[in-house]
């Protein structure tokens, strides 16, 4: 496991933990989840290019549709991506799956970009 520091202007420092698992990347880093209930701070585990796993003490029903913002080291805006709750989760603690929807390919390749170096990173570590 490795761990890595980075932040943008104005924004917080994140701390990321990366490890790779069955061809995906496991990713811990901080994230918004916008949905009807308003916006809450959630950590991610597990990233790939369509779709990303969250640990969240409240995970949402299946099917509900959520708005993901979060930073990357190729954007100085957060990438902000619609998603679909496919799975929930309470125990063994708290989680969902987020199918991305209607993702443009700029957006695609920010995420495949940041799942590169942060695998590179993770070789050399």
């Amino acid at each position: 496991m490795w761990r890595v520091h980075f932040s943008l202007p104005s924004e917080p420092k994140e701390s990321v933990v990366i490890k790779e698992r069955n061809g995906r990347i496991a990713v811990e880093i901080n994230c918004w989840l916008e949905g009807a209930e308003g916006m809450s701070c959630v950590t991610t585990y597990d990233l790939s290019d369509s779709g990303v796993s969250l640990l969240t003490p409240d995970p949402l029903p299946e099917e509900r549709v959520v708005i993901l913002k979060f930073f990357t080291p190729f954007s100085a805006e957060p990438v902000t991506v619609k998603g679909e709750v496919v799975w929930s989760r309470m125990e063994p603690e708290g989680g969902m799956g987020v199918r991305f929807l209607d993702m443009d390919e700029e957006m695609r390749s920010v995420l495949r970009r940041t799942a590169n170096l942060l695998r590179r990173r993770n070789k050399r570590g």
